[in-house]
């Protein structure tokens, strides 16, 4: 399947990347690593559908080649110590929902699919931004006065917020369904 070579070529550049920002920091190449992970993501799924591709296997590496490539950058950046403290503890929420949400999933085996929240798409628009932003190696937009970093440290604790805001509802949606 075309659409799941993708996706494992697209788990492929998780690697480089962390070594890339957990080594030198900041720094164009390991943005092209991240935006060319994150267009690819958006290739598989078109593709997938596309080709009539779609199976419960393509799904899966996809969530797992999204939460590799939010881990490497995370973990990059964390390793590399260019992160805010208030961001930091940000980037540590985005991973841990991850593992939060897949152990929900486990205790409901299949008793009930988790209703996607209507923070859900926010939310990763703001850390996919706040992370790559997080990349660009200068801190002011040339010809400006406008430094990047609280800008991006800013959209990663709204991307965190967001998600502690998802969890709950999760978490809610895992109760009753425990409990019934």
């Amino acid at each position: 399947m075309i659409s799941n070579a993708v996706t494992l070529f697209r788990m492929g550049l998780v690697l480089p990347l962390f070594y890339l920002l957990a080594t030198g920091g900041p720094g164009w190449t390991a943005l092209a690593f991240y935006l060319g992970s994150g267009l690819l993501d958006i290739v598989d799924g078109k593709l997938a559908r596309g080709l009539g591709e779609s199976s419960a296997m393509g799904a899966m590496l996809d969530l797992v080649a999204d939460r590799l490539l939010t881990l490497a950058a995370v973990a990059g950046l964390l390793v590399y110590g260019d992160l805010g403290l208030a961001a930091a503890c940000g980037a540590v929420v985005l991973v841990a929902r991850c593992n939060i949400v897949a152990s929900f999933g486990e205790a409901l085996a299949a008793r009930l699919v988790l209703a996607s929240s209507r923070f859900e798409y926010p939310k990763i628009v703001l850390s996919f931004a706040g992370l790559g932003l997080a990349m660009v190696p200068l801190d002011l937009v040339p010809g400006t006065q406008i430094a990047l970093s609280p800008i991006s440290e800013a959209l990663i604790v709204l991307a965190a917020a967001l998600t502690l805001v998802t969890l709950a509802g999760y978490a809610r949606q895992t109760v009753r369904a425990l409990a019934g």
